[in-house]
């Protein structure tokens, strides 16, 4: 082949043929292939640069090509197999050889990322620098600016270091080998019920024989949901959401006889399909349970937050009304649909859902006179025949699926609502979902884990023959396996994960790890007194260089200098151009709204670092040279500044502002030269950082507490930052995970850390959050803490009450209907009446001795004596719950009570 080689470069057809044929739809994997492993590497170059302390990094592209040659370009590599020895290009291959097809694609998939903004050129084109390496000298050379007054000159830097940290984004496999189409996997659950196979406790006693016929009529009906009811880009499940589905569904209607009781735990990767994982095989179970008449919950699936709880109702409602509506039961009443839903929180009314049938939103029902919503079945705001029965906010309701916090459960475990919900009905709820299991650490995790117990232990009583299905999932965590026995009290625990070979890596993402400065005061000449001696500046502006300062200054610069795309980018609906920051402190989150938004809306600081010489007239950096730089430049004909093609550079083309970091040169687009529009959200409300109003998705730059660490998931979110060191590293995965939910972004974080030794700590050590060991994922739970637990065995006395006797929590502290404070009377006499079985209660709810039992009763029967006691010995004998409860009824909203004003006369004083 050499001998025939043509000695002529090759000619523009043969160049077109080339390329036509590696950016084909069929080849469309390998060319983004290309274009990350040739990126990846130019990142890897500026990377160490950088970590380095050298800012001004670059990438020589002669480097790069011979990286890119011995990579790409060799005998059986996929770019020389598939592309230069296809029928097209192999004529060209023969004449020209593979070093100049492969030089004229590197070169290619150069310009390509230049094009997409991915990498510019540096000093003579020969060099180039990823975007992000761009942004980390922004970052390392930031100042504190205060107006177009100060001179940027005496300015102080905010930045001590910045380091630079890579990491590979890894994905379930949905295609290809390693996925499973929805036919086989439902084939699967089918081979499981062969043979001596028996039912689950209700389905015994509901069908009896017929169970096997009623669970193939569910797979039947599940996978024309599969295949007809999902989203068309949903088109298989990845090995692990098959193996969950499989197994989770099987558990739930076949007797499993375990002599031990078994937990699962789902762990993937953040927006790795983990929540259709325990979904699915849910609503499986649900259908069947419909089929076999059987009422009551199926499933209460539980989130740390409110606003988790709504994102999910949003997806559990999707699912069901497709589902219902397969079936032609859409519009059934609550009793008669195949699958009805609740959420249950303490703002649940104000849950609102898109109609599936419209564009109206559908909310439950306006109170009278338009004063909010109350409790009930959600209907449109356009159209009165929209209205959706079998989903409902009542909490009486007994729902197949709940949604609530675990909170919540805590509360509907003794009280009526529950009762009439769960423990009513002929057979309790079979699963138990505890999303996002990460977070429950400390006194959270202490609490969960005690509610766990004491839902497993009522739903014993409730159906002594059905064990509930206990599920966990979380997308950070190590000890999993370790975690969800102990939070479950469950003797083992199945994880169910994507194996090694069952992921693929999808890309990269980036996290900046900025040091600050230590806080100093600093004096800052303006007008004449920059021209002065430092000890003769008369005019000067004085402020304080703190890590808020900093972080003030890298979270606008942030938004302004990432890399944004419009929507139908690469075939993405979504603009990619939002910014989600983190603060461990609603405080902080608050002043830190605040000031960004000064910065932005009032004094456009932004501006001044606008690469004026090139924008033809902004004339906003008023330090810009753009004069020098547009010198010979005629506006007529559309003429670049010298400094348009390429930033400048010492070398070729000085400037000292882009120098000093004071000309943002990549900030040449129209919408990054403009106010970002801010919010904050705090205590679950989202607001403007300055005025009560909601911004909906009308922002740019969202700062946040840890309230949306979990479930908030925005495809517009290219960027996140934490301000100070974070309080996990679970944690700080997370929020970092809510960047760059599609398969191709490449998600940016940046977190700022201060001066404090923790902080100082996790720079010097950034690699536990850019790359953390096992150890540091472990989740700490100390699920037997004697003082929580105390206090839930307490609990556990009145859901003891609430299913044995009726008498719920509800009617012991505030009355009964109709009645007003407590009802000490009644609280002891089931107290002594139920001595016995309350002491089983608690040594089988907790796994303890009798001497912890007997403090725990011991403590309540202390507590209602105190009450019992007399309000004033000797002057007024009526015990102090009585006068109480008297006293709320008499008073109402008007605070008098005669009673207690003689009493208190009788003393000498007044109330």
């Amino acid at each position: 082949m050499s001998e025939s080689r043509s000695p002529n470069p090759p000619n523009e057809t043969a160049i077109d043929e080339v390329w036509s044929e590696l950016t084909s739809d069929e080849h469309s994997a390998l060319f983004r292939d290309l274009k990350a492993t040739t990126l990846r590497r130019i990142d890897e170059h500026c990377k160490r640069q950088i970590n380095a302390g050298e800012y001004d990094s670059a990438a020589k592209l002669s480097e790069i090509y011979s990286w890119f040659a011995d990579e790409h370009l060799t005998e059986g590599s996929p770019l020389v197999q598939q592309i230069f020895r296809s029928d097209t290009v192999q004529r060209h291959d023969v004449e020209y050889g593979t070093d100049t097809l492969g030089r004229i694609v590197f070169d290619r998939v150069i310009e390509t990322l230049e094009g997409d903004d991915e990498l510019l050129y540096v000093y003579d084109r020969q060099r180039v620098r990823s975007r992000v390496a761009e942004m980390a000298r922004y970052f390392a050379l930031i100042r504190q600016r205060i107006n177009e007054d100060t001179d940027f000159e005496f300015a102080p830097n905010l930045v001590k270091m910045v380091k630079l940290a890579i990491v590979d984004r890894e994905q379930p496999i949905f295609e290809g080998d390693e996925a499973f189409s929805f036919a086989s996997t439902l084939r699967a659950v089918n081979k499981e019920l062969v043979g001596d196979v028996s039912p689950t406790t209700e389905l015994e006693e509901t069908v009896g024989t017929d169970w096997k016929r009623i669970v193939r009529e569910t797979v039947r009906v599940f996978k024309e949901f599969l295949e007809d009811g999902l989203a068309a880009e949903f088109d298989s499940l990845a090995a692990f959401q098959k193996r969950a589905l499989v197994k989770l569904y099987t558990q739930s209607v076949t007797d499993q006889n375990l002599d031990t009781e078994l937990a699962h735990v789902i762990t993937a990767s953040t927006g790795g399909g983990k929540t259709e994982a325990f979904l699915f095989p849910i609503l499986m179970y649900c259908h069947t349970a419909w089929s076999a008449g059987i009422d009551g919950t199926k499933a209460i699936l539980t989130y740390p937050r409110r606003d988790l709880c709504d994102n999910q109702f949003e997806r559990v409602f999707e699912y069901a009304h497709t589902i219902n509506k397969l079936l032609d039961r859409e519009t059934a009443a609550f009793e008669d649909a195949p699958i009805s839903i609740s959420i249950q929180h303490g703002n649940r009314t104000q849950i609102e859902v898109d109609c599936p049938e419209c564009d109206g939103t559908l909310t439950p029902p306006e109170r009278s006179g338009g004063n909010g919503h109350k409790d009930g079945a959600l209907s449109c705001s356009r159209h009165d025949d929209h209205r959706f029965d079998w989903a409902t906010t009542d909490r009486r309701a007994s729902a197949d699926i709940v949604i609530m916090t675990q909170n919540s459960l805590h509360l509907r475990l003794m009280d009526g609502h529950g009762r009439a919900a769960f423990w009513e009905q002929t057979y309790p709820p079979k699963f138990l979902a505890l999303d996002e299991v990460h977070v429950y650490t400390e006194q959270a995790g202490m609490h969960v884990s005690n509610v766990s117990r004491r839902f497993k232990r009522t739903v014993r009583e409730q159906s002594p023959g059905q064990a509930p299905t206990l599920v966990a999932s979380s997308a950070t965590i190590h000890n999993a396996e370790e975690f969800t026995e102990r939070i479950f009290g469950a003797d083992d625990a199945n994880r169910i994960h994507p194996r090694d070979d069952e992921t693929d890596t999808v890309g990269s993402e980036y996290i900046l790890f900025v040091k600050a400065t230590e806080p100093r005061e600093v004096a800052i000449p303006i007008g004449d007194s920059v021209f002065q001696p430092q000890d003769e500046w008369d005019d000067l502006e004085r402020t304080t260089a703190s890590n808020l300062s900093c972080m003030i200054q890298v979270a606008f610069g942030f938004w302004h200098t990432a890399r944004k795309e419009r929507g139908g980018t690469r075939g993405t609906q979504s603009d990619k151009d939002k910014i989600l920051g983190f603060v461990d402190s609603i405080d902080s989150v608050s002043r830190l709204g605040s000031f960004v938004e000064d910065a932005e809306q009032e004094r456009e600081l932004f501006q001044l670092r606008q690469p004026d010489a090139f924008l033809h007239g902004e004339g906003k950096n008023p330090d810009c040279p753009s004069e020098r730089f547009r010198n010979g430049v005629d506006d007529q004909y559309d003429e670049s500044a010298v400094c348009e093609s390429l930033p400048p550079n010492k070398y070729l083309n000085e400037c000292s502002v882009y120098e000093a970091g004071e000309c943002w040169w990549t900030m040449d687009q129209n919408f990054e030269l403009r106010p970002m529009q801010m919010a904050v959200q705090k205590s679950g409300r989202r607001q403007r950082p300055n005025e009560p109003v909601d911004p909906g998705t009308d922002w740019d730059q969202l700062i946040a507490t840890s309230t949306l660490e979990v479930g908030f998931d925005n495809d517009s979110i290219i960027g996140t930052f934490q301000y100070r060191a974070p309080m996990s590293v679970p944690s700080f995965l997370q929020r970092k995970g809510r960047g760059g939910r599609d398969a191709e972004d490449r998600p940016v974080t940046v977190v700022v850390l201060g001066s404090t030794s923790t902080d100082s700590y996790y720079f010097h050590h950034s690699d536990y959050l850019s790359d953390p060991r096992e150890e540091h994922l472990e989740i700490p739970l100390d699920e037997e803490n004697q003082f929580v637990r105390a206090e839930h065995m307490i609990a556990a006395v009145f859901d003891y009450f609430n299913v044995r006797t009726g008498v719920d929590a509800q009617r012991i502290y505030q009355g009964s209907y109709g009645e007003y404070g407590p009802d000490i009377d009644e609280l002891e006499s089931q107290l002594d009446s139920q001595q016995s079985d309350l002491h089983n209660w608690l040594r089988q709810t907790f796994d303890v001795d009798e001497p912890e039992v007997e403090r725990a009763l011991s403590a309540l029967d202390d507590y209602v004596d105190s009450l019992q006691q007399p309000v004033a010995p000797g002057v007024d004998e009526t015990p102090y719950w009585r006068l109480f409860q008297e006293a709320v009824e008499e008073a109402g909203s008007s605070g008098s009570y005669r009673p207690l004003d003689e009493l208190a006369s009788q003393f000498g004083g007044e109330r």
